[in-house]
C-alpha cells in the first residue's frame, strides 16, 4: 500500500512538473482523486499505525471514564471526539471524520500555500505516514498549518489564536509560536555557525547528561510518565542512520542557502518556511541518539513539515529538461526511503505499519504489536 500510494501521488506530482498546462486544467479533479484516496488510507485502516491501542481504548470508554474534568488527554481532543461518539461506537466511522478534517484543512493549506501543491502532497504524505495513528497530533498539525494562511496576510494574532487551538489538541503544538518569529533572512554564516555549535555540543555528550534535570520543569504527573517513558526508550542509532537523516536534511538546506538568489516564486512565508526546517534540523543534531530523542521527536514534526513548502522551490533552481527529471526520479527515491526509514525507527521486526491492514485490506492478518 506503501509504495503504491507513493507512486500514485508521484503521477501527480510529475504531470504538475512537466505537464503544467494539463494540471491546470484538471487541477480541482486531480486534486479531489489525491484527497479522495488518502481519505480511503486513513479513514479505512485497521490496527494500523503507532498508538492504536490507546486511541481505541479511549473511544471505547469516553463515554464512561473521562469527562471535560477529567479528559485523560488535551480537552480539544476530548471535544472533538465526544459527538462522534455520542452517535456511533463504530470507530471507523470517527477515523473518517478524523481524516476528512485533517487532509480538508492540509489540502485548502498546501494548495494556498505551496508553489507545487501536488510535489507538497507526496512529501507531505511522506513526512505524515510514518506517525500514522498520532491523532491528537495530527488535528493540531492540520491547525497550526491552516494557521500560516493567516500569518501570510500579517494576521499574526489569528496565527496565535491557530497555536492555541492546535495545543488544546497535542500540547507539543507550543513549539509553533517560533513561527512568529522567523520571517526574516538570516546570513548564511550565522546559519553555519549556529549548525556547527549544534554539532559540537552533539558530539560532547552534555544532553545526556542534563537531561534528567528537565523533570524539574514538568508539572503535570501524566507528563512526567510520558518523559520518563520517552527516557528510557531504546535510543540506539546507528551512525549510517544518523547520517542519512542529517544528509536529507542539510541537502535542501544547502541548496536554497548557496542559490537563494537563484529561486523563482519566493511567497511571503519563504524563509519563514525555510527557518523553521532550519531549525527543526538544529534540534535533530542536538537530540539524535540521545535519551530526549523520542521525546523531542513528535515536536520536530511542526518543523520537519515545512519540507512540503521548500522543496518546490528547490525545484525551481532546475529547468523543465533531463535534469528536473533526475530530481523527479530521485525525489520519489527519497520518499520511498523515508518511509520505509520511519518505519523502522519503531525498532526491527515491528508490524504497527507493515503490512497495510484496513477493513477491506489483509483483513485476516493478525497484528503482533497491537
Amino acid at each position: 500500500m506503501y509504495l503504491f500510494a507513493t507512486l500514485f501521488l508521484s503521477v501527480f506530482a510529475y504531470l504538475e512538473v512537466f505537464n503544467q498546462d494539463m494540471v491546470k486544467k484538471y487541477r480541482m479533479l486531480f486534486a479531489f482523486i489525491c484527497y479522495a484516496f488518502l481519505i480511503f488510507h486513513d479513514g479505512f485502516r485497521w490496527e494500523t499505525g503507532c498508538d492504536w491501542i490507546p486511541y481505541t481504548g479511549y473511544f471505547d470508554k469516553l463515554l464512561v471514564d473521562f469527562s471535560i474534568t477529567e479528559p485523560l488527554f488535551e480537552v480539544g481532543y476530548y471535544l472533538f471526539m465526544l459527538p462522534i461518539r455520542v452517535v456511533t461506537d463504530n470507530y471507523t466511522a470517527y477515523l473518517i471524520i478524523h481524516a476528512l478534517v485533517f487532509y480538508t484543512l492540509m489540502f485548502y493549506a498546501v494548495f494556498k500555500l505551496s508553489t507545487s501543491p501536488f510535489v507538497s502532497l507526496l512529501l507531505l504524505y511522506m513526512v505524515i505516514v510514518p506517525y500514522m495513528g498520532t491523532n491528537r497530533q495530527f488535528l493540531a498539525l492540520a491547525i497550526y498549518t491552516f494557521g500560516f494562511l493567516f500569518l501570510v496576510k500579517d494576521k499574526r494574532w489569528a496565527f496565535l489564536s491557530c497555536v492555541v487551538l492546535a495545543c488544546f489538541f497535542h500540547k507539543s503544538a507550543v513549539v509553533c509560536i517560533f513561527a512568529l518569529f522567523l520571517s526574516r533572512k538570516i546570513s548564511n554564516k550565522y546559519l553555519i555557525a549556529v549548525l556547527g555549535i549544534a554539532i559540537l555540543i552533539s558530539m560532547s555528550g552534555i544532553v545526556n547528561k542534563v537531561a534528567p534535570l528537565l523533570s524539574v520543569f514538568v508539572s503535570s504527573e501524566d507528563d512526567l510518565k510520558k518523559m520518563d517513558t520517552y527516557m528510557n526508550f531504546d535510543y540506539d542509532v546507528s551512525v549510517v542512520s544518523t547520517i542519512f537523516s542529517l544528509f536529507r536534511k542539510l541537502i535542501w538546506i544547502a541548496l536554497l542557502m548557496i542559490f537563494d538568489k537563484y529561486v523563482e516564486h519566493k511567497s511571503k512565508l519563504y524563509y519563514t518556511f525555510f527557518n523553521l526546517y532550519f531549525l527543526g534540523s538544529i534540534f535533530y543534531v542536538l537530540f539524535n541518539g540521545t535519551m530526549l530523542q523520542v521525546f523531542v521527536s513528535r515536536a520536530l514534526l511542526y518543523y520537519n513539515l515545512m519540507e512540503i513548502f521548500i522543496v518546490p522551490y528547490v525545484l525551481t533552481l532546475f529547468r523543465p529538461n533531463y535534469g528536473k527529471l533526475v530530481i523527479m526520479f530521485t525525489l520519489t527515491a527519497y520518499c520511498w526511503i523515508n518511509i520505509s526509514k520511519g518505519f523502522l525507527n519503531y525498532g526491527e521486526g515491528t508490524d504497527y505499519f507493515e503490512p497495510y491492514k484496513g477493513i477491506f485490506i489483509n483483513t485476516n492478518y493478525a497484528r503482533q504489536d497491537q
